[in-house]
C-alpha cells in the first residue's frame, strides 16, 4: 500500500489551539495504560472547553459546554481505543492524539502503527464506511460485531460519531520511514461546531 488519504483528513490548519499528546506503547503494558483511556478522554473534553465562549446566558453557555465536552470525549475514548486495540505491539511507534480547535469546528485524531496487511482491510473498511448511510450501517455494525475481532469491529464506535454527533470521518495510511512492513495510520474526527447538539443554544 502507498500513502492514501480518505475521506476528511486536511492538514492541520494551525489556526486555532491545539494539543498533541503521545506515548510509546513499549514504556508500559497497554492493558495497564487502557485503564487510563476514559480519564485521558475526559482530560481532553475537559480541555477543549476551556476555549469555549460563553456567550448568553450562563445556563445556555453550560448546556452547550456540556455538550461539547460529552461529544470530544466520546470521541477521544473510541479514538483511543481504537489506536491502542490494533496497534503493532512489536515496534517502537507512538500513539499519538491531537485535538484543535478552530472558530468553527473540532478536530480529534489519533494515531497508531499497524502491519500492512491490516492496514489493507483496514482502509477497504473506511472505504465501506464512507460509500455507506451510516444509520443502516451501524445496525448492520452492531450485528456484525458479535462475529468479528479485526478492524471492522471498531465500526460502532465511527458510525456513532457520525449518526449522533455529525462527525467527519478521516484517515490516512502512511508508510512507516524506518519499517516498510508498519503503516502509521491516522484516524480524524471532525466535529463541526453547528453541528453538536446544543450548540445553537
Amino acid at each position: 500500500m502507498i500513502s492514501q488519504t480518505l475521506g476528511n483528513c486536511g492538514e492541520r490548519s494551525g489556526e486555532g489551539e491545539y494539543l498533541t499528546l503521545a506515548f510509546s506503547p513499549l514504556s508500559a503494558p497497554l492493558r495497564s495504560r487502557w485503564r487510563n483511556n476514559g480519564l485521558s478522554a475526559d482530560f481532553l473534553g475537559d480541555y477543549v472547553i476551556t476555549f469555549l465562549p460563553t456567550e448568553g446566558s450562563v445556563a445556555a453557555a453550560g448546556s452547550r459546554q456540556n455538550e461539547i465536552r460529552h461529544a470530544v470525549t466520546y470521541i477521544a475514548n473510541e479514538l483511543l481505543e481504537n489506536a491502542m486495540k490494533f496497534h503493532e505491539r512489536n515496534f517502537d511507534i507512538p500513539i499519538g492524539i491531537h485535538l484543535e480547535l478552530t472558530s468553527d469546528h473540532i478536530t480529534v485524531s489519533a494515531s497508531n502503527g499497524i502491519a500492512v496487511v491490516q492496514a489493507e482491510r483496514y482502509k477497504e473498511f473506511a472505504e465501506h464506511l464512507l460509500e455507506g448511510d451510516a444509520g443502516d450501517l451501524l445496525m448492520r455494525q452492531q450485528e456484525a460485531n458479535a462475529k468479528c475481532d479485526g478492524p471492522g469491529a471498531s465500526g460502532v464506535g465511527l458510525l456513532t460519531m457520525i449518526s449522533d454527533y455529525g462527525a467527519q470521518l478521516g484517515w490516512r495510511f502512511d508508510v512507516h520511514p524506518a519499517q516498510s512492513e508498519i503503516m502509521t495510520v491516522t484516524t480524524s474526527a471532525v466535529l463541526p461546531l453547528e453541528s453538536v447538539p446544543g450548540a445553537s443554544a
